[in-house]
């Protein structure tokens, strides 16, 4: 599998209050537009920017986002490894923009508390989170 989903997830973060982890990625009025974004790449993927602006400027608060605005959002959340950019194959034909899997995993952390996951996995379902989660925090040995 690689770094990014196609796949469909639950989409609901936008405009709402959310009882998981609170990430930084949702924090202010770039988080409520990373939040836009991530939910209209969660219902359909990949879109043009052209298709994401008309999407997220419904949502309360964006209605006045500009397509520059959005360009270098859109940038950002693909410089820190959210979203990936699929460069078009023919010349003069727009990117289009789809979830990696960070953020589908940053979109369930904001829609789920710790205490829930925890709550709701089996022992076998703990230890590979568990096995995941250390993975990802203790350090790599000099190879």
């Amino acid at each position: 599998m690689g770094s990014c989903s196609g796949g469909e997830v639950k989409a609901g973060l936008a405009g709402k209050k959310r009882k998981g982890t609170k990430l930084e990625v949702f924090s202010g009025r770039a988080g409520r537009a990373n939040a836009a974004i991530f939910e209209v790449l969660a219902k359909e993927s990949p879109q043009t920017i052209k298709q994401i602006l008309k999407k997220i400027t419904k949502y309360e608060g964006l209605q006045e986002t500009y397509y520059a605005s959005l360009t270098k959002r859109l940038r950002n959340l693909v410089e820190i490894g959210l979203i990936e950019e699929i460069k078009p194959d023919q010349k003069g034909a727009p990117a289009s923009y789809k979830l990696c899997v960070k953020a589908v995993l940053a979109m369930v952390l904001e829609e789920n508390s710790m205490q829930s996951i925890f709550n709701k996995a089996t022992n076998n379902q703990a230890a590979h989170i568990l096995l995941t989660v250390l993975n990802v925090l203790l350090p790599e040995k000099d190879k």
